[in-house]
């Protein structure tokens, strides 16, 4: 009777010790697509920005209108990740005007322009500087990339507001 309540014993502390395995092991699966969901495809923007062949009349009818920030990214896309950790709008009118809003409070507000800023890829040009709206202007579907990690800042990622 001993000899079978030892084997059982063994059988259940192997069954448990591979749902402890199991459950590690889909635990780190988890935390690691997490992580990659969170990083920024700065390829695809780059991509799905230059197949739009956008000129400078529709680069300025695609920013018209309120932006919410979702996230910065510093470095070359694969640096830190940081989500929005604050309600940061910015809203460019047709008057071209803008304002920079964090919690419905003022942060910057002026004048903006389109400028180029290398081969054929444009910026802003603010008449008060703001930390979010620094880089090349990066359009795809309903989000704006200020890619400025090629100049070793910060990349910032707004959603429009419908």
């Amino acid at each position: 009777m001993r000899v079978q309540h030892s084997k059982l014993f063994r059988c259940q502390n192997k069954k448990l010790l591979l749902m402890r395995f199991t459950l590690f092991f889909l635990t780190i699966l988890t935390v690691l697509s997490a992580c990659k969901k969170d990083k920024l495809d700065i390829g695809s923007f780059w991509n799905c920005n230059k197949a739009q062949n956008l000129d400078t009349t529709a680069i300025s009818l695609k920013l018209f209108g309120s932006w919410n920030w979702r996230k910065q990214v510093c470095g070359d896309g694969a640096g830190k990740t940081k989500t929005a950790d604050k309600i940061i709008k910015v809203t460019f009118r047709t008057d071209r005007t803008f304002s920079v809003n964090e919690n419905a409070a003022l942060l910057t507000q002026g004048n903006w322009k389109l400028v180029q800023v290398d081969g054929n890829s444009w910026g802003l040009e603010l008449s008060s500087a703001s930390e979010y709206l620094h880089g090349r202007i990066l359009l795809c579907d309903n989000q704006v990339l200020f890619n400025d990690s090629y100049r070793d800042g910060c990349d910032n990622l707004f959603n429009k507001n419908n």
